[in-house]
């Protein structure tokens, strides 16, 4: 197919030797435009299966990659506008199709690109989003802190595809910690939170799916967006890191009851076929134990005060907290990291998690990082949501990255990472600079008579972070405001 401006994308059509013979306008449409540098092909099990059940799906490869032409635009205006021109061309060229039952899908890259179509073109009814960015600075660089995941993703486009001036500065930018302002200002330019008006006043439908382990685009800026619609939106959250082929989500049952839950959806919103969807909650957690997920009810917060740190072991990680300072030399690891992002499903997951990356609290040196730990827990804690942690902090050079580690810890001193989160802050002076770090969107259950652990230093090997070695970091917790830890935990899971 070719667009306007003479670029052809490659585009597959799936049941189109059957629409042909279909009555005219009897099929629903689903467009997928294909991930960050996949063609259409690795999408055939699903579009063909969606087809086979009596969709006109299509799937294409956004332009710059593989057998498309043009240059890589990173959900530019003109993919947007290539969404549009392939509809346009769906219903110039097939009969069947539906122009009044149409739906937007995608996994990463194609589930940005579709939010936005979505936005931009009042064709489209409803859209399914796995695993992509609504925010995208914040899904590669939350709290102003590049991951070297996000940094390998990007990097990506250039051994894959043909890259853009445009995307070539951002990975510049990306990198050096210049302009950030710039990168900023690109970002926004291709991320639907941006559109969450329009999207609310036309009352589209939208499902969102994100993992809770997805270290490549952060999952938090997803339930951020979940939040902000007022149209009807349900967000899964799901465990396994970023996908890049949904046939490695297809070996898992948690991927299988993902994409079961995408063709319920549609069916659904297109078709009204009353599939169950209506009964779910706004936020479903899969995890791959029941046929359909189980949805998140009552939720609150617990807030826990961070004790003065001590040189010899963790401060107290309960109550109020006081006012305390503890002085660190920046960069120096402490051993807490987070998550390498890892594809093969054997690795995926709290499997993985449950190995690596772990701690043991007695050996965190306390020059490189402050250490918290919680009484044991009386009953089991569901942790829902974005931990966040609130503190102070002060230091002679210009900017500071602080990292904070959240753990499950066993009776032997040794953590499970449960979330982590990095924040860039500018210093420079005597005076504390409040400092907010948001971990990722989680969801775990930590077991009674485990502890809660915390770790907060300035380095994790996963970061792109801006601390200067050895320079004097010192952590306050201000009597006005005592530095504290704020968990998001839900009381029930109901089992559909």
């Amino acid at each position: 197919m070719t667009c306007p401006d003479g670029t052809r994308l490659d585009v597959t059509v799936y049941g189109g030797s059957r629409a042909v013979t279909a009555p005219p306008g009897s099929r629903p449409v689903v467009i997928l435009p294909t991930s960050w540098a996949a063609s259409p092909a690795s999408f055939t099990l699903m579009l063909g299966r969606l087809a086979a059940s009596g969709y006109l799906t299509v799937g294409y490869t956004p332009r710059g990659f593989n057998g498309s032409g043009g240059r890589v635009g990173t959900a530019s205006e003109r993919d947007v506008s290539d969404f549009r021109t392939v509809l346009d061309w769906i219903e110039n060229t097939v009969p069947a199709a539906d122009g009044k039952r149409i739906a937007a899908m995608g996994m990463s890259y194609g589930a940005a690109i579709s939010l936005l179509a979505t936005a931009a073109d009042d064709r489209i009814s409803t859209v399914v989003a796995f695993d992509g960015w609504a925010d995208l600075y914040q899904a590669l660089a939350a709290g102003d802190t590049p991951r070297l995941a996000s940094a390998a993703l990007l990097s990506l486009g250039l051994l894959r595809g043909r890259p853009s001036q445009s995307l070539l500065l951002a990975i510049g930018r990306f990198f050096t910690g210049l302009q950030r302002g710039e990168l900023k200002r690109w970002a926004a330019a291709r991320s639907v939170s941006a559109h969450v008006e329009r999207l609310n006043a036309r009352q589209v439908s939208v499902l969102l799916a994100a993992s809770w382990n997805d270290v490549v685009l952060r999952p938090e800026q997803f339930a951020d967006l979940h939040a902000a619609l007022t149209c009807r939106s349900v967000l899964l959250l799901h465990p396994g890191g970023h996908p890049l082929l949904p046939v490695a989500q297809l070996a898992e049952k948690t991927g299988r009851q993902l994409w079961d839950y995408a063709e319920r959806w549609l069916d659904r919103e297109l078709r009204e076929v009353p599939t169950g969807v209506d009964d779910d909650g706004a936020v479903v957690v899969l995890d791959g134990d029941t046929s359909g997920g189980r949805r998140i009810t009552a939720e609150h917060t617990a807030t826990l005060g961070l004790g003065a740190p001590g040189l010899l072991g963790p401060g107290p990680l309960a109550g109020r907290g006081g006012a305390w300072t503890s002085g660190l030399l920046g960069a120096i690891p402490s051993g807490a990291t987070d998550r390498m992002p890892l594809m093969l499903p054997p690795f995926r997951g709290d499997r993985f998690n449950a190995l690596f990356p772990a701690v043991w609290f007695p050996l965190v040196p306390a020059l490189a990082a402050g250490r918290w730990l919680s009484d044991p827990l009386p009953s089991d804690g569901r942790i829902r949501g974005c931990p966040t942690v609130r503190l102070a902090v002060t230091c002679p050079a210009p900017e500071v990255t602080l990292t904070a580690h959240l753990y499950e810890v066993g009776p032997t001193g040794f953590g499970r990472l449960v979330s982590q989160g990095a924040t860039t802050t500018a210093t420079g002076g005597r005076c504390p600079v409040p400092v907010h770090i948001r971990l990722r969107t989680t969801v775990r259950d930590v077991p009674a008579g485990r502890r809660i652990g915390l770790i907060v230093g300035t380095s994790d090997p996963t970061c792109l972070i801006r601390t200067r070695p050895l320079s004097r970091v010192t952590l306050h917790s201000p009597p006005a405001e005592p530095a504290r830890l704020t968990l998001p935990l839900s009381e029930a899971l109901g089992d559909r």
